[in-house]
């Protein structure tokens, strides 16, 4: 798959009534444990994202989803160039 275009990632995050959508670019970078109260659907489309969900540090890569679901503690790496799609969905109550 392919980098995600730098029109689309100059955009941020696309706010919706029951969904935002982020794309986003990272290179040697992680994120420490921390929480949303959202679900978020991720689509990695270049790259590979660690992802480390119930304690367990997994490899998303190109072409591939994973689902972080809301409320869940999780951290994030990003060792070498990746592009992710997320999709933040809103409980219909929130």
């Amino acid at each position: 798959m392919a980098h995600i275009p730098d029109a689309l990632l100059g955009l941020g995050k696309i706010h919706g009534a029951s969904c935002d959508v982020t794309v986003a670019t990272r290179e040697n970078t992680s994120t420490p444990a921390h929480t949303h109260p959202t679900a978020n659907h991720v689509l990695v489309t270049e790259g590979v994202l660690y992802l480390t969900l119930d304690g367990i540090e997994r490899e998303i890569g190109a072409g591939e989803w994973c689902l972080v679901p809301a409320g869940a503690e999780h951290a994030e790496r990003f060792a070498a160039r990746t592009s992710v799609i997320v999709f933040w969905l809103r409980d219909a109550a929130q």
